[in-house]
């Protein structure tokens, strides 16, 4: 979840210096995906 929240602060920077504008509010589910993806994990590791 650190390198997703890192690209976030770095895209954040980028729209402050007002060198490209990125939608930053468009990648914040991105931030809940390797949570979900672990919980997953956990589940059919479970399984098996």
């Amino acid at each position: 979840m650190s390198s997703v929240g890192g690209l976030l602060i770095v895209a954040i920077g980028i729209n402050l210096l007002e060198i490209k504008k990125i939608h930053v509010g468009n990648m914040l589910p991105a931030v809940f995906m390797p949570l979900v993806y672990f919980m997953l994990k956990q589940i059919v590791m479970t399984l098996m």
